[in-house]
């Protein structure tokens, strides 16, 4: 009963910190849409603790009718004990609006509640687009901190469940909270180093000046560790 009520106690806290981003959206006009994203990751278990991931996401939106383009991901982290790692990542991003790069540098501490591993990543990502048919050269960057809070259970020795809240802070005169990437999933390995992972994504996003818009998202993946 302890550590059911420790799990309850932390998805409780999860729920009320994202409920935080609902109460703004009453003040806008309102706009959702259901996507699917579909992937597939490769990782490379490195000797010294050293990971590398290579990934492939595709994203269907505008309820799933129209294909927004493809992402291309390179991960690199070192984990210095059982407790901290730091990661550095890449994305490139081909879709509808243009080419994005984006760069991201990460901290992240981990411990245990129990039998519930929960994790916080602070991140600074900086972005770059290029617009699509723009002949002058002319870019636009972003810089964001975000904030990850994760909790994960072993549910059995090949099914975990996991949940995600992730702020995204735009610096500035003061600090804007941009939007909001939170989820909850499940991964099993159906074989060794082989899993599925299926999650649902719910993004709030408060970025616009006229309107608030809610992404409702359900993506599966398939993730392959190599362990070198």
């Amino acid at each position: 009963m302890t550590k059911l009520n420790t799990l309850y106690r932390v998805v409780c806290c999860c729920v009320l910190v994202i409920l935080c981003s609902v109460v703004h959206a009453f003040s806008y006009e309102h706009y959702s849409d259901f996507q699917t994203w579909y992937g597939a990751t490769v990782k490379l278990d490195l000797p010294d603790k050293w990971m590398f991931a290579a990934q492939y996401r595709m994203r269907m939106i505008d309820n799933t009718g129209y294909y927004y383009g493809s992402y291309l991901f390179a991960d690199v982290s070192r984990e210095f004990s059982k407790h901290f790692e730091a990661n550095v990542n890449y994305r490139l991003a081909m879709v509808t609006p243009g080419v994005y790069h984006r760069y991201a540098l990460g901290l992240e501490g981990k411990t245990k509640l129990f039998d519930i591993e929960t994790s916080l990543r602070p991140m600074i990502q900086y972005q770059v687009q290029n617009f699509a048919g723009n002949d002058e050269g002319v870019t636009d960057t972003d810089t964001y901190l975000r904030l990850r809070g994760s909790v994960k259970y072993d549910l059995t020795k090949h099914l975990d469940i996991y949940a995600y809240a992730e702020p995204f802070f735009k610096p500035g005169n003061q600090l804007h909270l941009d939007w909001w990437q939170n989820a909850v999933g499940v991964k099993y390995e159906f074989a060794k180093n082989k899993k599925i992972n299926l999650y649902y994504l719910w993004q709030p996003d408060n970025s616009h000046t006229r309107y608030f818009q809610t992404n409702h998202i359900l993506a599966a993946e398939f993730e392959w560790t190599i362990k070198l």
